[in-house]
């Protein structure tokens, strides 16, 4: 072990000093999934290129006995399969082994090993690889690999007609990195529009057809050289989207697996199964953690809320610059998520003028959403969610925007709002979000607080008609006269806001690539709906309807914007009265880091005290709006002693 790991090491030991270990969470009809790839036998190779993920023989045998030695049961899929249709229990502790890639060491070293355990596993290959001719050179990352590095088709064969085997697809010819942007980034080739110079983005038809045709080649290759098709995809990179999804359920291929960090159980879908990574650099501790699912996370949200109108330049260098400046702080700063602004709004109105992402319907300020996240992903190392309006597109004239009853126009006091009545807007819109999916990589969605319907709203003639529907008067002032209309009507068009996010988180995530286990929301909620239940009529907002249809509740938490006079006690009356009606686990607070009455920054060593108030009572998940990275502010070291994840976890549930 070398001195810098030794250290690493002592420091994770000793910032974990305290925590109480939880008990192991294993429990009966749950399975552990674990990924390996390439193992090496250094007595016989000592020379030969090691990439990563892969592991000695040696220490592939030191698992295998763990295995073996803890009363872990390793399984076959068809095993789950079976005790998923009730056939048969699935043992307890039961762990399906998995091997990427289709290398030659799982002929030579692992299988040998898995007949002298009687460990079923899965074997993964990539087509295109395997057709490569004998004495070629496999394409491997930026490099070529020997082609006798890999499996031979012939043994392919013979290792799938024994009963502790099953080969499985790894794609025909898509483990490989393409353009995602105009900035260069490379991403998973099966998720990923690709870009170009030339042509731009790759349209969806053209994407979905490459994805579908390497599908059908894979199935092509497998009944030529086994007599059979797959039904196992293993992602590359564990890189998946819903869309991929249902194009390898076409091609028979049902049950797929990623690389998402967490157990399953059987009464989870098996259209993907998470795993567990593995590398020489995991531990025996690490491994007997996983297996008996005492792994850990975070159990707080800090959560940074980002303009992109911050970070965008028409000066490329700078842009670059601000950008460097943005990763830079986040990755210091020891925070959790970052909610990123994926509309532009220069003029702060909160309406979209345009959008930072490729899009059919607004004009595109800078291909910026994509480039951002996916370095705050991969550098700072945070969850991203893209902070999108609702309804706040300004598509111009020849749409139909929200109505006041009392004037038959749209209000000049509140967003710019497109009626969702409208079923032309709604489709714009779901097509937006779609986009948004399809081109740009992002772990989640927080809902602009545009999403709302004043007392006098909307008047446009496909709401009448929609509350006709619902049983209400066709005439707003007629349930403005009725008390139990009015409850009823407000509870129509809360309803109807919250179906409606829905449909677009649906859009959203069909071509996004999953990065997680849950594909989560958040919505803002205005604190005054909390404050103030009757006023729950004036925003068509309610706080438990929020919890029904959304992961985390995004109180509002602004004391000045909400011109409170005591700050302090203000925050504390809203978590009380927030605990009370939705729970700690679901409720993220976001602070102001700016006065907008006054145009200043509120002071850091405010903040930082309204985060110790929230803390003290009982909120978890914190976050606040802006944050201006340019000048620091809030000031980075007074905010982490109070504001930065420490070390408190908890077991995966």
């Amino acid at each position: 072990m070398t001195l810098w790991r030794i250290i690493v090491m002592g420091a994770v030991m000793i910032a974990m000093v305290g925590i109480q270990q939880a008990q192991a969470a294993r429990t009966p009809n749950d399975y552990v999934v674990i990924s390996y790839h390439d193992i090496v036998d250094t007595s016989v190779t000592p020379n030969l290129d090691i990439y990563p993920q892969t592991i000695t023989r040696n220490r592939l045998v030191e698992h295998f006995n763990l295995i073996d030695v803890g009363g872990y049961n390793p399984v076959s899929l068809q095993q789950i399969i079976d005790a998923k249709a009730g056939k048969q229990p699935l043992p307890e502790k039961a762990v399906l082994l998995t091997f990427d890639d289709g290398y030659r060491s799982f002929y030579d070293i692992v299988f040998p090993l898995l007949k002298l355990y009687g460990f079923p596993a899965v074997q993964a290959v990539v087509g295109s690889w395997l057709d490569v001719p004998e004495g070629g050179r496999v394409p491997y990352g930026n490099t070529t690999l020997p082609r006798e590095r890999f499996l031979s088709w012939e043994q392919v064969k013979t290792l799938d007609e024994s009963p502790l085997v099953e080969i499985a697809s790894h794609s025909y010819d898509l483990h490989y990195g393409v353009v995602g942007n105009p900035m260069g980034n490379e991403q998973a080739a099966a998720v990923t529009s690709t870009w170009n110079a030339r042509n731009g983005y790759e349209s969806e038809t053209a994407y979905i057809e490459r994805v579908r045709s390497d599908m059908a080649r894979t199935q092509q290759r497998f009944q030529e050289q086994m007599g059979r098709s797959p039904r196992i995809m293993v992602w590359p990179y564990g890189a998946y989207s819903q869309a991929t999804l249902d194009i390898a359920a076409e091609y028979g291929m049902d049950y797929t697996f990623s690389l998402l960090s967490a157990p399953n159980r059987l009464s989870d879908s098996m259209r993907t199964m998470n795993r567990y990574l593995i590398d020489q650099e995991t531990s025996l501790q690490t491994i007997e953690e996983i297996l008996s699912n005492r792994i850990w996370e975070p159990e707080k949200l800090r959560i940074v809320h980002v303009d992109l109108d911050y970070v965008y330049d028409p000066d490329p260098t700078q842009q670059a610059q601000n950008l460097d400046r943005l990763i830079e702080r986040i990755a210091e700063y020891g925070v959790s998520t970052v909610y990123l602004q994926a509309f532009a709004d220069p003029d702060g109105d909160g309406v979209a003028d345009a959008l930072y992402f490729p899009n059919r319907h607004l004009p595109v300020r800078a291909d910026l959403f994509n480039r951002v996240a996916w370095q705050l992903k991969k550098r700072a190392n945070v969850k991203v969610y893209a902070w999108m309006p609702v309804l706040s597109f300004d598509l111009g004239s020849g749409h139909r925007y929200v109505t006041d009853v009392t004037t038959g126009r749209e209000s000049p006091d509140h967003y710019l709002r497109l009626s969702p009545y409208v079923e032309s807007n709604r489709r714009i819109i779901r097509e937006i979000y779609q986009d948004l999916g399809r081109l740009t990589k992002f772990d989640g969605l927080l809902f602009h607080d545009d999403a709302f319907f004043t007392d006098f709203e909307d008047a446009n003639p496909e709401a009448l008609a929609a509350y006709e529907r619902a049983s209400l008067p066709g005439d707003i002032n007629a349930i403005r006269n009725d008390d139990d209309l009015m409850s009823t009507w407000a509870r129509f068009k809360t309803e109807y806001l919250t179906d409606f996010t829905l449909e677009l988180e649906q859009a959203a995530n069909y071509y996004r690539q999953a990065d997680n286990v849950v594909f989560t929301t958040a919505r803002n909620l205005y604190a005054k709906t909390v404050m103030e239940p009757s006023s729950q009529q004036w925003f068509a907002q309610d706080p438990r309807d929020f919890a029904t249809g959304y992961d985390y509740v995004a109180v509002m938490a602004m004391p000045y914007m909400e011109e409170a006079e005591n700050p302090d006690a203000w925050l504390r009356s809203l978590a009380q009265r927030s605990l009370s009606q939705v729970s700690a686990d679901q409720l993220v607070f976001e602070l102001q880091a700016q006065n907008w009455h006054t145009q200043t920054p509120i002071p850091s060593e405010e903040i930082a005290q309204w985060v110790r108030v929230l803390r003290e009572e009982g909120i978890k998940h914190i976050g606040y709006y802006p944050d201006d990275f340019h000048q620091n502010h809030p000031d980075i070291n007074t905010m982490r002693p109070v504001f930065s994840i420490g070390r408190r976890f908890r077991a995966i549930q």
